[in-house]
């Protein structure tokens, strides 16, 4: 990130809505989108299935929050929290998306707009066969991994409002 820019939170969920809990991390965006409690100016991309064609998407995000599921071997509907390194090392089977996220964030690396802070938010799926509708064991805790997606939010969010504070106030003081 280049000191001059303002810091950016930027949530990407990553799913497909064809393929039942596959679509944990969409259907989550969408629920965040709706949810008043989003603090304004966060950027919300759908990313579907798009790995490095999200690169303008995301390249200026000084803190990202992914949302996916991640299969993790867990019992059907296990919220997991993976930060930093502990995202580019997950085994690549655990997500047809992991392959695309890797190459993304390693891009973002090799181009210096790599975001100061990653954290993939996944859910354990079920079942990511065809259909439309998720898991009775997802649905369940979707609420859970919206609350959780904003509490990160509204944290970060509030970081960055008290970096501006004192960028301001610095300036003030001179």
């Amino acid at each position: 990130m280049h000191e001059s820019q303002p810091q950016s939170i930027v949530v990407l969920g990553l799913g497909n809505l064809m393929r039942t809990d596959d679509a944990a991390g969409m259907i989550a965006l969408a629920h965040l989108a709706a949810d008043k409690r989003l603090p304004a100016g966060i950027r919300l991309v759908e990313g579907g299935t798009l790995g490095l064609e999200l690169l303008y998407h995301v390249e200026n995000a000084s803190l990202l929050l992914v949302l996916d599921a991640v299969d993790a071997g867990e019992p059907p509907g296990t919220v997991m929290l993976y930060r930093g390194g502990e995202v580019e090392t997950l085994p690549r089977n655990r997500s047809i998306h992991l392959l695309g996220l890797a190459d993304l964030l390693g891009a973002l690396r090799l181009t210096g707009r790599a975001p100061e802070q990653v954290l993939l938010l996944g859910i354990q799926p079920e079942s990511t066969g065809w259909g439309t509708q998720l898991s009775p064991a997802v649905e369940a805790v979707q609420d859970k991994l919206i609350e959780i997606a904003l509490e990160r939010i509204i944290a970060w969010d509030l970081r960055v409002a008290g970096a501006l504070d004192e960028a301001i106030d610095g300036l003030i003081s001179r």
